[in-house]
């Protein structure tokens, strides 16, 4: 077992080293504050200004949200009429000709019946025509699937 000398010399030696953490810490603190005076403070801020800071970033935040939510938006129409234009086209691809004929003979009565070049038929007796060719029922029944969707999404 090491002897550490007297209780006087054990006393000064933790007096020495309290007063070396001391001085760091005290070095420490004058460089914290040396730092902390070359950042403006807000006293030296006008309120003024200061108001014109916050609405601006308050602005500045309210169109970035905006922004947001307006590319969700577009994104999901781009995605639903996507979706719609691969339906239209599957249905296009499995058209039945005999019921697009009765459908257009219930129309016209005794008309001549010929098909269309994408599809479908035209009936035709004297100046009366009905286009039920896949084109124009697609727009003719545009407006009640495009309901029968808005109603889905509701």
């Amino acid at each position: 077992m090491q002897a550490l000398g007297s209780v006087a010399s054990v006393v000064a030696a933790i007096r020495e080293d309290a007063a070396a953490e001391v001085e760091r810490i005290e070095e420490l603190t004058a460089a914290d504050v040396a730092a902390l005076s070359v950042i403006p403070s807000e006293s030296e801020e006008s309120p003024a200004d200061r108001e014109q800071r916050i609405a601006a970033a308050h602005r500045a935040v309210s169109e970035k949200l905006a922004q947001q939510e307006w590319e969700g938006r577009r994104a999901v129409i781009e995605q639903r009429e996507a979706w719609i234009a691969r339906v239209v086209a599957a249905a296009q691809g499995k058209c039945d000709v005999e019921a697009l004929k009765r459908e257009a003979l219930e129309r016209v009565p005794n008309a001549t019946i010929a098909i269309a070049p994408n599809g479908g038929c035209i009936a035709m007796s004297g100046d009366i025509a009905f286009d039920n060719s896949l084109a124009a029922r697609a727009q003719r029944l545009e407006p009640e699937w495009r309901n029968a969707l808005a109603a889905l999404y509701e």
